[in-house]
């Protein structure tokens, strides 16, 4: 058995030009030859090395499942109304993403001098958002299985960190990873 690979990606007069430097059972041509040659299929299916991902497949399988039951629509709403209370929660940051929750999608982002160190900061508090330039803090709010109420702890513990000043522990270099 061989499993087919759908024809997407590289050019298909480079597929059997192109050679794959790790042999893998699931790209030779007799999957169970173990030989000590190796015979690649002719399609973009050389690439494969090894047995699918069962699980990982499973898992973004189920999770396909879970967003088609919710609704594209449905979190579509839901995204522009957990950033809207986003927004109406974030005393002290000024505004950087669109207003309008259309232009936004699932993120908002505010700009603050000491974006890096609130970054730094909110992880420290549980908080995972994103640092991007130029002082810019991005909180992602996935519609899917944030509650209302996620909103609402992560913007207080931001706003405690803000009226604190505990950001200022943190190193005001940004270093490479947000």
């Amino acid at each position: 058995m061989h499993v087919q690979v759908p024809q997407r990606g590289a050019r298909r007069d480079l597929q059997q030009r192109l050679r794959q430097p790790i042999w893998g059972w699931f790209g030779q041509r007799d999957q169970f030859a173990m030989g000590a040659g190796y015979d690649p299929v002719e399609s973009i299916g050389r690439f494969q090395v090894g047995t699918p991902p069962i699980l990982g497949g499973y898992a973004a399988l189920e999770g396909a499942r879970i967003t088609a039951e919710a609704g594209i629509r449905s979190l579509y709403d839901k995204s522009a109304e957990l950033t809207s209370y986003a927004i109406q929660l974030s005393d002290g940051l000024t505004l950087a993403s669109p207003v309008d929750p259309a232009r936004r999608g699932s993120h908002v982002t505010f700009h603050h001098p000491q974006a890096w160190q609130i970054c730094q900061a909110l992880k420290a508090a549980g908080v995972v958002p994103d640092f991007r330039t130029p002082e810019r803090l991005r909180i992602g709010l996935a519609p899917l299985y944030t509650r209302f109420v996620d909103v609402w702890e992560g913007m207080a513990r931001l706003r405690d960190i803000l009226t604190s000043g505990s950001y200022r522990a943190f190193a005001a270099a940004a270093g490479r990873v947000t």
